[in-house]
């Protein structure tokens, strides 16, 4: 089953997770070369921080060895913490913890924007955990807003742990056909499709709400957007519940 540009509202009432989970997404090749090309901006902006940090500061410790401090109680605060049994620390502006990978066995380390403890109060509603099942997934937002600056942030940091966490294929789409951008992109939101979409949308108070089986709201302006992207990563990863 291919992803379509539009589709048709359908009967939500007979639709159950079950079909959501195995529905197969046949992505096409400018797919596949638009996440290479984000995944490769971003190691490379990565790596160009971290040389220079290492060049400005002369004893900068590594992540692992913040996570030992950290461990031994050894940082402040504001440097590091346990959350439910996870070390965060801050480096660069980021919090850095480590999870393990989606089905494996393997520690993968994860970067946010904000820690868990900064987040206590964005409220998640509904059962998103149906969703790490899942092998692809629209993410979706309004072409039309003024400022997506932090949309884009938002939905990149999702989508990067989408695919390298989870193995869950992110297919940007939009909710509206009205700019160019747009018109070679599949048209969806949680009203006209039954298939999984994750719907980034404008709101004055950051939140994230599970609407049915194939709809998550992520709800913020500004950075109260990243704010909730992060809230249910960390719902995902089991960090926060």
């Amino acid at each position: 089953m291919s992803l379509k540009k539009s589709e048709k509202p359908g009967d939500k009432s007979n639709k159950n997770i079950e079909e959501i989970k195995d529905f197969s997404i046949r992505f096409t090749r400018s797919d596949k070369i638009l996440v290479a090309a984000i995944l490769i901006v971003i190691m490379l902006f990565a790596l160009f921080i971290g040389g220079y940090w290492l060049v400005k500061n002369k004893h900068v410790k590594t992540i692992d060895e913040l996570h030992q401090d950290n461990m031994k109680g050894k940082l402040s605060k504001d440097e590091g913490y346990l959350y439910n049994g996870y070390s965060f620390v801050k480096a660069n502006g980021m919090w850095f913890t480590q999870i393990q990978k989606f089905r494996t066995n393997n520690l993968y380390n994860v970067q946010f924007h904000y820690g868990p403890r900064d987040l206590e109060d964005v409220p998640l509603s509904g059962n998103v955990s149906d969703f790490i099942a899942l092998n692809g997934t629209y993410v979706a937002f309004d072409p039309t807003e003024k400022d997506l600056a932090y949309t884009a942030l938002a939905s990149g940091e999702l989508s990067i742990n989408l695919g390298q966490v989870f193995n869950i294929l992110p297919v940007a789409a939009c909710s509206k056909n009205e700019t160019v951008a747009c018109q070679t992109r599949p048209i969806v939101n949680c009203s006209n499709t039954n298939r999984p979409v994750i719907y980034m949308e404008r709101s004055d108070k950051a939140a994230v709400i599970k609407e049915n089986n194939a709809c998550i709201r992520i709800m913020g302006n500004g950075t109260g957007i990243v704010k909730a992207t992060d809230r249910l990563l960390y719902e995902w990863f089991g960090i926060m519940k």
